[in-house]
């Protein structure tokens, strides 16, 4: 017999919506501004505010309320705890340093990609690097190569989940299209994303072995004027090849 699903606790929602509020907001964000965007009551943000604030997880500025540093210390915890960003963190630092350009990790979690670390080379765009920015999958090259390391019930089930939201004009938001495009990816192992997320920019990634641990994979992201060019997307590919074959033989044999 199923077990029943256990309520969530509804106070605890309410602190996540505030939190997640905070954290989308470019800045502090007042306490009023908090009441009419979440559409409660001022007494409850108050106090949701104050017992946020009490454990280090908000702070109130001049210009309101943002993330305390409260929130670094628990997202490191939970990006380091398996081992995959430890091994991938100084490789991506090379990857980047070698490119000039932008080096990710992401992981995979309840259906969407959670960037993990981003290297910033020489010549890198300029793109929010936040730890902890989600993304749906199939818009960027990092979530498409994760989905297709996944079987196909599983991406179905995300996509039942999350929809096949658009971003640009360029993004895949059918099943077909984007089943044929893992099908694809599953044999060339690169994913591309051609202003599938962003307007001009470009990106080629690729799904990491990481045995039992955590979906994880790595890219690199570039203006897509770089990117087009037969040659560059040859020489892309060969470099990400060797830094996830680095990663990879470290988390099997190293860790």
């Amino acid at each position: 017999m199923k077990a029943a699903k256990t309520k969530s606790v509804g106070a605890t929602g309410t602190s996540m919506r505030i939190l997640t509020e905070i954290a989308e907001a470019d800045g502090g964000v007042p306490m009023a501004e908090l009441v009419d965007r979440l559409d409660l009551a001022k007494s409850t943000v108050y106090k949701h505010l104050i017992t946020l604030e009490e454990h280090g997880l908000v702070v109130n500025h001049d210009t309101g309320y943002r993330l305390g540093l409260r929130c670094l210390e628990l997202g490191g915890g939970a990006r380091q705890y398996d081992g995959v960003f430890d091994v991938a963190k100084p490789e991506l630092d090379k990857l980047a340093e070698e490119t000039g350009e932008l080096a990710n990790l992401m992981f995979e979690e309840q259906g969407m990609g959670v960037y993990v670390y981003t290297a910033r080379g020489d010549q890198a765009i300029n793109f929010d690097s936040r730890l902890g920015r989600r993304a749906y999958l199939h818009t960027t090259a990092l979530g498409k190569a994760l989905l297709a390391s996944l079987s196909d019930d599983h991406v179905d089930e995300i996509v039942d989940r999350h929809g096949l939201p658009a971003r640009t004009d360029e993004t895949i938001t059918t099943r077909s299209d984007l089943f044929e495009e893992l099908t694809q990816i599953r044999t060339e192992e690169f994913a591309y994303n051609e202003e599938e997320r962003l307007g001009g920019v470009g990106c080629v990634g690729t799904p990491l072995d990481t045995g039992d641990r955590r979906n994880a994979a790595i890219s690199i992201m570039t203006p897509i004027s770089r990117l087009r060019p037969e040659s560059a997307r040859r020489e892309y590919t060969e470099i990400l090849n060797q830094t996830a074959n680095v990663i990879e033989v470290t988390l099997a044999h190293g860790q």
